[in-house]
């Protein structure tokens, strides 16, 4: 920065020392005024006659002499004049001044504003314009105002250091870059100077290491640059320092940021992931870049390699939310010379991970062709980023005891949610997921994945097929994934019941829309057979069973719900009518559910019930699964804890009241169970009914879910369901739960442990009553 030598202090006096009136803006003025001490304390304004004026601003400024010089910003006086009162904070150092709207204001000289102020002063003062009086006046905008930044800026660093456009992100967003000297310091604000005013810069800009000059190359995001008609200058202000950088003309034409990144940032991780970050945040483009620039110009992968003797190791996963990045990798340390595993992020900073990691035997491919070495596996959780693009590859590094580091670049991880949510649920083998690495680790990350991938499912488009009826008693919903197999065969039965064909409307919900063309001409084929109405409501992107049952649900129009699974298949005619009936007089029955049949015959479902497993879940049970469809104790009409939702049916006004089913469940996995609890807690029954039969080929549909096949997504929504209803489970199942024959549930524990919320005490002896 240029010293000014101190050539005259009279600038914000005259000859007799009384202050000097300057135009700052428009409709702002300053008043100066230096006096010859030291001045410590505040510095009153005051206007004659109790005249209230607002906004108001002041600054004391140390000049080089040992005086102070005195700053005032003030609107100017709209109609009457003012007489304002000065003090300079010493006895008998005072002044008046008379302001009047018809009197003509110089503008400010800007380089003698800031001649004879101490360095210091000098940075206060550029604070003051930039960061406070802009806003507080409203002067972002004002042409005055800009020319009294530039002269400012000017006479500090007459002949400023260059900084380059070096690249465009979109029409709004370029990449500025420029140097600092070492020793600048903290950065406090950058603000961006043009014809038209000053613009702060709310990019958090990304400094290099010192280099061989002293410098440290400085980049950072920049909006609305080219609206400038003139080379703009930026200005970053520290705590200690200020410096001003004239911005050149970019050379015509600008590489894209995406090219940028590939070719000049893949040797600078930190500074590729702080761009990315800040490009994520700024808007639409800035995001679509962000994520085109990580899929187009991915790092190169790095794993640690070394034979059989040295350390080696790697990251598999990374999968980068807002809720924390869920890591999982593995290390071999043959000769312990590994001390730990850490996560360095973009500023700088550095994560140690190592006393977080959890740790689980795994095999790794050794050197040679099917060679297989024992290595440690781990998973941890390591910082997220708040971002709404996410990082696909953030860094790790292996520590060594020596105080070396090796990097370590995972792969590029899936940059749609639902893949990503996929990848979390298979990152860490189940057999050696606990309860501990589930809930501190996965579970947080699959529930930021989930929330993303339910906000980008989309809006259903809904086709008519047939006139439907107009106004029916009950509407079936039934959600479709992929398995299309017993759809004729349900369409087929639901056809030979003349109550159903009469009084409901069939709703299907087709959950894989890749399929739309298919399903649409397949039953509008099977409309022309049975002269079966049907809505076909297709998802814009795959939701999960809740997320189809529930858009199912919200284009009903019958009194009562009946929520069926694709796989089921009535046995005889009337089924529907008489679980309907079961709510007839009975105002405490909140939801029905029917026998449900293998193929063969057997039981597949008789009601369910809770029981924990051996590490103490609670876990959903079918009554007398695998027994004979005549099995007695399954012929009894009884309350049921809950019933599958491969057939339920409830009051409409119900479903909504309770919030239908919860989507928070992933893939399709204790919804059924949650719904009924949600019911419980409302006082009123579920009721198992034995008389109604139907097939129920279970789960044909979830198997083409790998997600859930492959991975832990059970034991997320296992734990997520206990978490919710674990009080109200307990209470249940020791109380004895609703009333039934003794041997329709396995022997439960006679007292109810003292802790179970007294209100989940009364729900259930409500229930039982």
């Amino acid at each position: 920065m240029a010293m000014l030598e101190v050539t005259e202090l009279a600038f914000a006096s005259d000859k007799a020392g009384r202050p000097r009136v300057h135009l700052l803006g428009r409709e702002v003025i300053l008043l100066a005024w230096d006096v010859p001490h030291a001045v410590h304390g505040v510095v009153p304004l005051s206007v004659a006659d109790g005249v209230s004026i607002a906004p108001t601003a002041s600054l004391r400024l140390a000049r080089v002499d040992g005086g102070t010089r005195l700053l005032w910003a003030l609107r100017r006086p709209g109609h009457a004049p003012l007489s304002i009162a000065l003090s300079a904070g010493a006895p008998g150092v005072d002044a008046a001044i008379d302001l009047d709207v018809s009197q003509e204001v110089p503008a400010v000289d800007a380089a003698a504003l800031v001649v004879g102020l101490e360095p210091a002063a000098r940075i206060a003062l550029v604070c003051a314009l930039f960061n406070l009086w802009s806003s507080l006046f409203r002067l972002q905008r004002c042409r005055i105002f800009a020319a009294v930044l530039r002269g400012v800026l000017d006479a500090l660093s007459p002949e400023p250091r260059p900084a380059g456009i070096v690249a465009r992100a979109s029409e709004d967003l370029v990449l500025l870059q420029t140097a600092l000297a070492s020793g600048f310091g903290r950065i406090d604000a950058i603000h961006i100077l043009g014809d038209a005013g000053p613009m702060r810069l709310s990019a958090r800009p990304h400094l290099a290491p010192a280099g061989r000059d002293g410098l440290r190359a400085v980049h950072l995001v920049a909006d609305r640059a080219a609206s400038f008609s003139r080379a703009p200058l930026v200005v970053f202000i520290g705590p200690d320092g200020l410096s001003v950088r004239a911005v050149a003309a970019p050379p015509r034409p600008l590489p894209s940021m995406v090219r940028w990144l590939r070719e000049q940032a893949a040797a600078a991780p930190g500074l590729r992931e702080q761009l990315l970050l800040d490009l994520a945040g700024r808007s639409e483009a800035g995001r679509a870049v962000a994520l085109e620039a990580q899929l187009r110009a991915p790092l190169q992968p790095k794993r640690v390699t070394g034979g059989l003797a040295a350390p080696s190791a790697e990251i598999t996963t990374a999968l980068a939310t807002r809720a924390g990045t869920l890591v999982t990798g593995w290390f071999r340390d043959p000769a312990e010379l590994v001390s730990g595993i850490e996560a360095p992020a973009a500023d700088g900073s550095v994560t140690d991970l190592t006393a977080a990691l959890h740790r689980f035997p795994v095999d790794v491919e050794g050197p040679g062709e099917g060679v297989r070495l024992r290595a440690t596996g781990f998973a941890a959780l390591a910082p997220g980023f708040d971002a709404a693009v996410p990082l696909l590859q953030p860094r790790f590094r292996l520590r060594l005891k020596s105080g070396a580091f090796h990097a370590l670049v995972p792969p590029p991880q899936p940059a749609d949610p639902v893949e990503a949510r996929a990848a979390a649920l298979r990152a860490v083998p189940p057999q050696h997921v606990d309860e501990k690495l589930l809930a501190d680790v996965i579970a947080p990350v699959v529930a930021d994945l989930h929330a993303r991938a339910r906000a980008r499912v989309g809006e259903p488009v809904v086709l008519r097929i047939g006139e439907p009826l107009a106004r029916p008693l009950v509407s079936i919903v039934v959600p479709l994934y992929k398995v299309l197999d017993f759809l004729r065969f349900q369409i087929g039965a639901f056809a030979a019941d003349p109550w159903l064909r009469t009084h409901a409307e069939l709703i299907y919900v087709l959950d894989s829309p890749e399929q739309a063309k298919d399903v649409e001409h397949l039953l509008t084929g099977l409309h022309l057979v049975y002269a079966l109405p049907v809505t076909l409501v297709v998802m814009a992107r795959n939701g999960g069973f809740a997320r189809a049952c529930n858009t199912g649900a919200a284009e009903a129009r019958g009194a009562a719900l009946a929520m069926v699974n694709s796989d089921v298949v009535p046995t005889a005619p009337g089924w529907l009518e008489a679980l309907l009936a079961r709510f007839d007089g009975r105002q405490q029955v909140g939801a029905v559910g029917p026998k449900l049949l293998f193929a063969d015959g057997s039981l597949q479902h008789a009601g369910m019930y809770f029981a924990r497993d051996h590490r103490g879940r609670w876990l959903n049970h079918h009554f007398h699964k695998g027994m004979p469809r005549d099995y007695a104790p399954a012929c009894v009409e009884r309350l049921v804890p809950a019933v599958t939702g491969a057939c339920l049916i409830l009051p409409r006004a119900l479903y909504e009241e309770v919030g239908g089913f919860n989507e928070d469940y992933v893939i399709g996995d204790y919804e059924d169970s949650d719904l009924c609890l949600k019911i419980t807690e409302r006082d009123l029954r579920i009721l198992y009914v034995p008389d109604v039969e139907l097939y129920h080929l279970e789960r044909q549909s979830m198997a083409q879910s790998a997600d859930y096949m492959r991975g832990i997504a059970w034991q997320y929504n296992c734990a997520l369901h206990a978490a919710r209803w674990n009080d109200l489970i307990a209470a249940i199942m020791h109380l004895g739960g609703p009333r039934r024959p003794a041997d329709t549930l396995p022997a439960v524990e006679a007292e109810a442990p003292a802790d179970i919320d007294p209100r989940h005490r009364r729900v259930v002896r409500s229930i039982n009553a």
